[in-house]
């Protein structure tokens, strides 16, 4: 296995409409990975120094202006916040990748993100996946066949648990510690909310005070997952489980 695949067991907005071009479908070979985006999250792993293009730098930016360093966890309710927070859309960057392209984000802003249960998240993930996803954000075309083929929730569970490489899933599948935690697994942001308290985040976050949290990118779904499945989901994302926050 790869040295992501212990995050397992224990989008997009920087390609163009018809996706990635020659010189970053070579990238994408050369870094192992499927989604463009995901080049500069893998030289984050390897400690490689990336040019950072117009729009990186102009979400780094938005950061700043901001005071406030929201790690945006996918299927989390993070559209909200960060429309709220940003002004827009954000990519789903870890926090060790912020670290490594402007350390001083993650050293002088307070920083924050939202954890959900895991078996509640990935049946989110899956009805999610299954759609394509919405209007507002869409699942990647490197797995979007694929996922519309999940009929069932053993589907996505075999899926996830046959692949060797976080980079082999989509962020929907990913799991929450890869987005929250430094190189040795330990929690890095400064504050991580349970998705319950969202609509509390004016009242927690010092940014936000004053301010309402909207309802944006919602995934209505009536599934459920079976005790099996259940216990299936809770073993792969370990790692997340042992994240909850405390309360």
């Amino acid at each position: 296995m790869t040295d992501e695949s212990h995050i397992l067991r224990a989008g997009s907005a920087d390609r163009g409409p018809e996706g990635p071009g020659l010189p970053q479908r070579m990238l994408c070979q050369l870094f192992g990975v499927q989604q463009y985006p995901d080049v500069h999250a893998r030289a984050a792993d390897l400690r490689l120094r990336l040019p950072l293009g117009r729009k990186r730098l102009q979400r780094l930016e938005r950061i700043r202006e901001a005071g406030a360093l929201f790690i945006h966890v996918p299927k989390n309710g993070g559209t909200s916040v960060c429309d709220l927070l940003y002004g827009g859309v954000m990519l789903h960057e870890t926090w060790r990748y912020y670290h490594h392209v402007a350390p001083e984000l993650c050293q002088t802003l307070p920083s924050f993100a939202i954890w959900r249960d895991p078996v509640k998240r990935f049946v989110s993930a899956w009805s999610f996946a299954r759609r394509g996803g919405t209007s507002q954000v869409r699942i990647h075309p490197s797995v979007s066949g694929l996922y519309r083929s999940f009929h069932t929730l053993d589907d996505a569970i075999d899926h996830v648990e046959s692949c060797s490489s976080i980079y082999d899933l989509d962020h929907v599948f990913r799991p929450q510690s890869l987005y929250v935690c430094d190189r040795n697994g330990r929690l890095a942001v400064d504050q991580l909310f349970p998705m319950e308290q969202i609509s509390s985040l004016p009242d927690l976050v010092l940014t936000l005070h004053g301010r309402v949290v909207p309802h944006l990118n919602g995934n209505s779904h009536d599934a459920a997952a079976t005790p099996a499945q259940a216990k299936r989901i809770r073993q792969i994302y370990s790692a997340d489980e042992d994240l909850r926050p405390a309360g």
